[in-house]
């Protein structure tokens, strides 16, 4: 027997997809519901499942964070979409107080809530969908449910809008970067837009023209992984300027095709590289979700400081290398600090390669921790320059800004999710070391009465 049903085409996407375990991160309206009810009713309808004969022994399962939530949520939308039988349609019997319904097939569908995790215990699922996975304790999969797949190699569907960097978090950028023990996960990411049965008019009313906060609206609507931070450092400190306090680009060429940026030409303040080394990678999927290696340009002034650039990538040691030669070539009389350790040692040969093959010549400095941990060397150095609004962001699409990629958002992000354990801070931390670096003048000069002595006799 067969039912059709119509799905949009993020809906189809997430349907087409031969994953095994689907992780879908979508905001609010997306239709998440509407296509859990509908793959609950193929696989439920289905006999035999690679290779392994159905019964009643291998259900089908709907689990939200309540039972509530479940039959509230699952329940109307079942008889909307598989009808009665006595109508043609799918459901032949039905408990509501037990929560189950069975359909022509003879399999059943069950609803449950992850707030009775003993209630998931001692079956072989076939398929199971996860609804709203953020609001639900990490174990009820880990040890629960997916232990349960295993007598017919069942599937999962795992969705939800984001509720910070949590389990949910790591399933989805696990499937989304294809790591270890994920090839057979998939990931999928839809904003509330994405469904185009909604308004557009109250789409736009509500990110707009409602009060609600922007992190509100990231997370409801663009389905945004936020981690609740902002506590420490808030993205609203850190203005994008679109030019340096004082001067502009040099007109001589660093032998790279970028121009050349002397502190002769800019003479309030100073530029100083930072550079923090994560290991040497080629840049690739799998590694993505390891730390990066961060080349970061900072002008420093008696008012503020000035992020010209950031570089930031998993890239050969070579290329690293490269890349330093590059930058201290294009911000000439630049002072280079590079963080101490193996991976320095390591850098060290190769940049003098570069260094001889380019005739270009600079000495790096060694960046210690100090004996401090990262967080409070971050907090240290950027919290009370950031909220006194004394770091600036140089507009990233600027051609001083020799990166290719756009790194303004990258760093705004590792701002608004600082100090969130799961959450990059590469960005933060190569700039916190300029704190290291950098010697300011604070003293200006000040139009002094010549001096006089008050008393001629005793001289003062």
């Amino acid at each position: 027997m067969e039912f059709e049903v119509s799905l949009h085409p993020g809906q189809a996407a997430l349907y087409n997809s031969e994953a095994r375990f689907k992780v879908c991160a979508a905001g609010r309206r997306f239709g998440k519901s509407h296509f859990a009810c509908v793959k609950l009713g193929e696989m439920a309808m289905m006999s035999e499942w690679k290779g392994y004969k159905l019964s009643l022994e291998n259900p089908v399962y709907y689990v939200a964070p309540t039972f509530d939530q479940a039959k509230r949520v699952m329940w109307p939308k079942m008889k909307a979409i598989f009808g009665y039988e006595k109508q043609g349609g799918l459901i032949r019997r039905e408990n509501v107080n037990d929560g189950w319904v069975e359909l022509v097939s003879g399999r059943r569908i069950f609803i449950k809530g992850a707030d009775n995790p003993d209630s998931l215990r001692g079956e072989g699922y076939h398929y199971v969908v996860l609804d709203e996975y953020a609001d639900m304790k990490a174990n009820v999969w880990d040890e629960i449910i997916d232990p349960a797949l295993m007598d017919v190699e069942g599937a999962a569907l795992f969705i939800g809008t984001p509720k910070g960097k949590n389990h949910f978090y790591k399933l989805f950028m696990g499937a989304l970067e294809q790591n270890p023990g994920f090839d057979q996960w998939e990931a999928f990411h839809f904003k509330s837009m994405d469904n185009p049965f909604l308004s557009r008019k109250e789409l736009d009313r509500i990110m707009t023209t409602s009060n609600r906060p922007m992190e509100v609206i990231r997370q409801e609507i663009e389905a945004s992984f936020l981690s609740g931070g902002g506590k420490v450092l808030k993205p609203e400190w850190f203005d994008v300027v679109d030019r340096l306090p004082s001067g502009g680009l040099g007109a001589q060429s660093d032998g790279f095709g970028n121009a050349v940026i002397s502190n002769d030409q800019l003479t309030d303040g100073h530029f100083y590289i930072t550079v923090d080394l994560a290991g040497f990678k080629k840049a690739d999927r799998k590694y993505s979700r390891l730390d990066e290696t961060v080349i970061s340009v900072t002008y420093v002034t008696p008012e503020a400081w000035y992020v010209v650039d950031m570089q930031h990538g998993r890239w050969d040691v070579r290329e690293v290398a490269l890349r330093i030669v590059r930058t201290c070539s294009q911000f000439t009389g630049a002072r280079l600090g590079i963080e101490k350790g193996a991976l320095m040692n390591a850098v060290g040969p190769y940049l003098e390669d570069e260094m001889r093959r380019f005739n270009r010549y600079i000495t790096p400095e060694p960046l210690t921790h100090g004996g401090t941990k990262k967080i409070d060397r971050i907090v240290a150095a950027l919290q009370g320059r950031g909220e006194r609004g004394r770091i600036k962001l140089l507009n990233d699409t600027c051609k001083m800004s020799k990166s290719k990629e756009l790194w303004n958002q990258h760093f705004l992000d590792q701002a608004a999710d600082f100090p969130d354990p799961l959450a990059h801070d590469d960005l933060l931390d190569a700039l916190a070391y300029v704190d290291q670096m950098a010697t300011v003048s604070y003293v200006s000069e000040h139009d002094i009465e010549e001096w006089a002595p008050l008393d001629l006799d005793s001289g003062y």
